[in-house]
């Protein structure tokens, strides 16, 4: 993991040496050597599921070549990639745990699995060759992106590994790379794991909590998931930006988002991106043709009958969205979590076309963080009840504190300053490439360099105790 010791002293210094060597006998060596770097990095967090992502990318290799090479059945070949894909992913995500044949989920299956499906399917409709099987392997397999993302767009991030120029480590790259990693480091090991803890405690106690610990659990779980979740993501920008690797955003302030709509066009983009690419407008479009055909109307007064909502509405963000909750992972909370979003988006959406009155950005942006609050607890719930049990909490059916202790005051006090970094703070991107927006710019200055000393001090003194990824086995 890239928050560990072992990868901070020892493998990233090595891959980085390893790069600069390389970069000298051109793109090829260059790329064989990141691609075994992150072979091996894989093997070493998970030895047992090597296997298996080997197994996968020859195959998606081999798919990807029939593809381009097919003047006919083209369409056939991409479906029969895609279900293969898919099969892997069931069968280890969920037929294997539920039938009790295997209880560990091979590492970043998902992330790498919707990556090599993305890439049969833009295969399907482009004209040009097909990556080499280096170039390909390593876009899958890239140590930084395989475990947790983003999920790679094949479209806009394979040419950065199909390029023939050099890959060189500069200054520039140097510097703001690092920047997005030390940020990133410093949210996972001082704001998020700190959390953890206490957060798991207090959900598996979830019957006894107060109305005031209810809603501090609550929060300080979003809070936690947002930190690690994102400080992973600017961990891998940063680790790609040094190698000249632009990676995409996966996060952008999603928690300012002043309606549910907005928020999944903030929250793991990659992932939203990716279903409502592939997921929610092929749906949409099958229905609008459909609707054409019989001679019915597809235009905003039509959404707004009920058939029309229905078929033009519900059944694309239903299904988009249960698909986000299952996968995640074979667990009835993932699927109440896809469902719940399904509703908030379509209220909000209902909102829209009925053309409900704009609310205040404050009301607006405190209702739909509340939307998303209660989307948390089911999502972190390991069952049902415990999210019923938490939430009832949060009514106060378990009853309110008396008197708070020092502890809960201080609790509070902590939980708030997180509050004001996700609402006050710019994003780590606007710092580090110095939007004009921020308030907080990077630039080449001896100050910021102290700083980034400072912050690189903090995050190997905080290493040693630092936890997985929330996101780490999905």
């Amino acid at each position: 993991m890239p928050n560990t010791l072992p990868f901070l002293l020892l493998t990233l210094p090595t891959i980085l040496l390893g790069t600069a060597l390389t970069g000298r006998a051109g793109p090829r060596a260059t790329k064989a050597f990141l691609l075994a770097a992150s072979l091996a990095l894989y093997a070493w967090n998970a030895p047992a599921s090597l296997p298996i992502l080997l197994l996968s990318v020859t195959a998606n290799i081999l798919l990807t070549r029939a593809i381009a090479a097919a003047t006919t059945h083209r369409t056939r070949i991409t479906i029969l990639g895609v279900t293969a894909n898919l099969a892997l992913l069931a069968w280890f995500k969920y037929a294997a745990p539920l039938l009790g044949l295997s209880e560990t989920l091979p590492l970043g299956i998902s992330f790498f699995t919707f990556v090599q499906i993305g890439l049969l399917l833009a295969q399907s409709v482009s004209d040009q060759p097909a990556p080499s099987p280096t170039t390909q392997a390593l876009f899958v397999t890239f140590f930084p992106t395989v475990t947790s993302g983003p999920i790679l767009n094949p479209t806009e991030t394979l040419p950065q590994f199909s390029r023939t120029d050099q890959w060189r480590l500069t200054t520039q790259n140097l510097a703001v790379g690092a920047g997005f990693f030390l940020i990133g480091l410093l949210k996972k090991s001082l704001l998020a794991d700190p959390l953890g803890s206490l957060v798991a405690q207090n959900f598996a106690h979830a019957p006894a909590l107060t109305l005031q610990s209810a809603w501090w659990t609550a929060g300080a779980w979003s809070m936690q998931l947002y930190f690690d979740f994102s400080g992973y993501t600017d961990m891998a920008i940063g680790l790609g930006w040094i190698l000249g690797v632009r990676l995409p955003d996966n996060f952008d302030q999603p928690y300012k988002a002043r309606c549910v709509i907005d928020y999944w066009q903030r929250w793991h983009m990659s992932l939203t991106r990716f279903l409502m690419t592939n997921v929610h407008a092929p749906l949409t479009m099958a229905v609008l043709r459909r609707r054409r055909r019989r001679g019915h109307r597809i235009d905003d007064a039509a959404r707004r009958t009920p058939t029309g909502f229905l078929t033009m509405m519900v059944g694309p963000i239903v299904t988009t969205m249960l698909l986000i909750g299952v996968w995640h992972g074979p667990r009835w909370t993932y699927v109440l979590f896809g469902l719940l979003h399904a509703g908030f988006l379509l209220v909000n959406h209902a909102w829209r076309l009925w053309k409900g009155p704009t609310l205040p950005p404050l009301l607006s942006i405190g209702l739909t963080y509340l939307a998303v609050l209660v989307g948390a607890v089911l999502f972190r719930a390991e069952t049902p009840t415990q999210a019923v049990h938490l939430l009832a909490g949060m009514l106060g059916a378990h009853g309110v504190s008396a008197a708070p202790d020092p502890r809960a005051i201080l609790n509070a006090l902590w939980l708030a300053g997180l509050y004001a970094i996700v609402w006050g703070a710019p994003t780590t991107r606007q710092i580090m490439q110095a939007d004009p927006r921020s308030w907080l710019r990077w630039a080449p200055t001896p100050r910021w360099a102290a700083a980034m000393g400072c912050a690189l001090t903090l995050g190997l003194l905080a290493a040693g105790g630092t936890g997985e990824f929330v996101y780490f086995r999905f």
